[in-house]
């Protein structure tokens, strides 16, 4: 046996060695010297050289190595990675008239110094090989008692401290490569990082876990000497593991549990107050890390191709609860969550040019920030993500009094850069809400969304950023840059019932809405049935004092439109346009028209009002089906205005002759005044239809205003009661 003793210096300044590492990551990264292949004891020296390379301090007892095994065994085994930010910005509690022109003084600022560390009684790796910066090994293996830490510091003002334990710490089969530390490069802050990543991250391994693991957490304050915990808390993790990763690309990543309390310093009551957590197992398959790292990457041409960076993931039996007074906690719990086909798609980005300049004091051109943070959310997808039984508890100083709120699923589908599919909701319950109110809702959910087309957006960005006044000039330029070609929403089974207000009811509402000739829609779809309206909520004292004389205490009613222009025929419809409310009738029309121009939508303030006139008239209808407002309604008119009924229906069926009289088509006036003849003395179906024997030409019937008498027959007008 042969035993070595490896130690080095812990401190190190910002400027030279200051790197935010994860202690993951520094347990991983070694020499990049290129060297041979070594073994053994050799290829140790070269993964602590490489430790040291990178700022980080090692220590160790003895270390023993059997090369009958290939196995070495490392006692009193310690990393540390430490060092200074200097220079950061200090908070200000405000700023005087003489600070805000006094230009000559320095802006405050503080230092802070920090120090991670892992240590253990033992450090087991079989099969260790080193060769040109690249590292194998069959068994990496610490002892039950390893330990890890991380201390803060801000100028002595504050801190941060945490101390953990570990057990069951261990990976099979585990190749990494050596990530270089960049040259410093004040221009190039952010992206000169990029190489260490893609090492760091893209690493292989059959299996990496932490059986068991817990930590301490302590937040502090210090004001004139005096230490403040303003929070403090322990964190517990069960059956960590990570497995089957290649080059990045994980292929299973699981936790078993994980338990927290924490306690936050509330400043206005100066109490700690108390937040549990827990969460079942967590399981995700098929992660892919290098994608990410691509996405970053502007060397990584722009494909459009999706990549999956999560295949599928789930999380099961989160429970957790967040004091917000004395003895008063509000508590959240949900069943399941999972999400599956999370994908991003390589797209054009300067995101780590941006941070470079942001580091170097520079501030991006507006136009560049935007798109680019515009396409890096563009890149990325989520085929399906859910949540089930959802529980909400809101509890209030009344004793025994609790608010809840219970959902049985919210979900959303094929997100991406194109649009959503769907976004919804299943199963809201709060049947307990403050002052007697209640809410239910079967179902709701918004989607068919399509995005505009993104080509077109940037450049009216570019276009905005050039002339901010643009937009109020041009509205509907922009507005056909950034509108949805599509959207739409479905709410089914809404129930609400508050104080003082009543009960509302919806029993089904849908509305689809797209466009071919953006951001005017060519097709509208809404569709509303059993609403119920209390007639006291109605804001309108002439509507509301109406619907009670009709002996309404609830307005219940139902509407339905369907319009449509196809752009292949010119055909403009309106397929129906329905109102029925209950107790009262139904009303519903339809019409046609034909060679309505593409230019009336792409223009409809300019040149489509003109292009309008070669639009042609085809068919239209309206039919009215009485259910007790013709009768109600004569009768609460003829009371208000103290006489008869059947006076005024008489002087009714006398006003709609007199209306049509100046038209000067006597047919057109007797046929008028019999439908209403008939329609008043017994209120059932009243029908009026226009269908000319030929497509008539908007011009033509504004050009017969100048001899109305001509109008009826011109579009064949028909009006005929019961």
């Amino acid at each position: 046996m042969i035993f070595i003793n490896y130690s080095s210096p812990a401190s190190h300044s910002f400027k030279t060695r200051a790197r935010l590492l994860s202690l993951s990551t520094a347990l991983a990264l070694i020499s990049g010297s290129a060297l041979a292949q070594d073994t053994g004891e050799a290829a140790f020296r070269a993964y602590v050289d490489g430790l040291r390379t990178l700022g980080i301090d090692v220590e160790n007892g003895a270390i023993a190595y059997d090369a009958g095994s290939d196995t070495l065994t490392i006692t009193d085994t310690t990393v540390t990675f430490g060092g200074t930010l200097e220079n950061l910005p200090a908070e200000t509690s405000g700023t005087s008239e003489k600070d805000e022109t006094d230009s000559a003084e320095p802006a405050k600022t503080k230092d802070l110094t920090y120090r991670l560390s892992m240590s253990a009684g033992a450090l087991t790796i079989t099969g260790l090989t080193h060769e040109d910066g690249a590292f194998t090994s069959t068994a990496w293996t610490y002892s039950d008692d390893a330990h890890f830490s991380a201390t803060g510091d801000v100028g002595g003002e504050g801190g941060l401290k945490i101390d953990g334990r570990l057990r069951g710490v261990s990976a099979a089969n585990f190749d990494f490569t050596l990530p270089e530390v960049p040259a410093d490069d004040p221009k190039h802050q952010a992206s000169r990082w990029l190489p260490f990543l893609q090492a760091s991250l893209l690493n292989s391994y059959d299996e990496f876990r932490i059986d068991n693991s817990g930590m301490t957490i302590e937040a502090f304050t210090v004001t004139d000497g005096k230490k403040t915990v303003v929070l403090a808390g322990t964190v517990q993790m069960d059956g960590y593991r990570m497995a089957n990763a290649e080059d990045g690309r994980i292929g299973e990543y699981t936790i078993d549990r994980v338990t927290q309390e924490l306690q936050t310093l509330d400043l206005d009551s100066g109490r700690m107050l108390t937040q549990t957590t827990s969460q079942g197992k967590t399981h995700y398959e098929d992660i892919d890390a290098a994608a990410l790292v691509d996405l970053l990457d502007p060397a990584v041409p722009e494909t459009g191709d999706e990549v999956t960076l999560i295949r599928t993931g789930s999380t099961v039996d989160y429970k957790s609860s967040q004091e917000i007074m004395d003895g008063l906690s509000v508590e959240v719990s949900m069943d399941k969550a999972s999400i599956t086909d999370v994908t991003v798609t390589k797209r054009d980005n300067n995101v780590l040019a941006l941070f470079d300049q942001l580091l170097d004091d520079q501030v991006p051109a507006p136009e560049e920030l935007i798109t680019n943070v515009f396409q890096f959310y563009r890149s990325f997808g989520i085929a399906d993500a859910r949540i089930s039984g959802i529980s909400i508890k809101v509890p209030t100083p009344m004793p025994d009094q609790t608010f809840g709120v219970d959902i049985r699923e919210m979900a959303m589908t094929d997100v991406n850069s194109d649009g959503i599919g769907e976004m919804m909701i299943v199963g809201l319950d709060a049947p307990k809400l403050p002052e007697g109110g209640s809410m239910k809702l079967d179902w709701a959910a918004i989607g068919d969304i399509e995005f505009a087309e993104y080509t077109p957006m940037r450049a009216m960005i570019s276009t905005l950023m050039a002339d901010p006044e643009y937009g109020d000039k041009h509205p509907l330029e922009v507005a056909r840059a950034f509108m949805p070609r599509s959207f739409g929403y479905e709410v089914e089974g809404l129930d609400v019932n508050l104080p003082d207000v009543g009960r509302t009811k919806i029993g089904k509402a849908e509305l689809t809405v797209s466009t071919t000739v953006p951001p005017i829609p060519t097709s509208f779809y809404v569709k509303n049935d059993g609403i119920q309206v209390p007639v006291s909520t109605i804001e309108e004292r002439e509507a509301r004092e109406l619907f009670e004389a009709l002996g309404l205490d609830t307005v219940v009613w139902s509407d339905e439109t369907r319009l449509y222009w196809d752009e292949a025929t010119l055909e403009l419809r309106l397929e129906k346009l329905m109102l029925n409310i209950d107790g009262l009738g139904r009303a519903e029309a339809s019409a046609r028209f034909a060679n309505v121009p593409k230019a009336l939508f792409e223009d409809p303030e300019g040149q489509g009002q003109m292009a309008a006139i070669s639009a042609q008239f085809v068919d239209a209808s309206i039919v009215y089906r009485d259910d007790g407002l013709t009768s109600k309604g004569l009768a609460h008119i003829a009371e208000q205005q103290g006489i008869p009924e059947n006076v005024f229906r008489e002087a009714m069926i006398a006003q709609a002759g007199e209306a049509t009289a100046p038209i000067g088509n006597a047919a057109f006036t007797r046929m008028v005044s019999d439908a209403a003849s008939r329609f008043l003395n017994d209120p059932k179906e009243l029908k009026v239809t226009l269908t000319p024997a030929n497509p008539v030409p908007l011009a033509q019937i504004l050009g017969s205003m100048a001899a109305p008498q001509t109008l009826p027959d011109l579009l064949n007008v028909k009006i005929t009661a019961n």
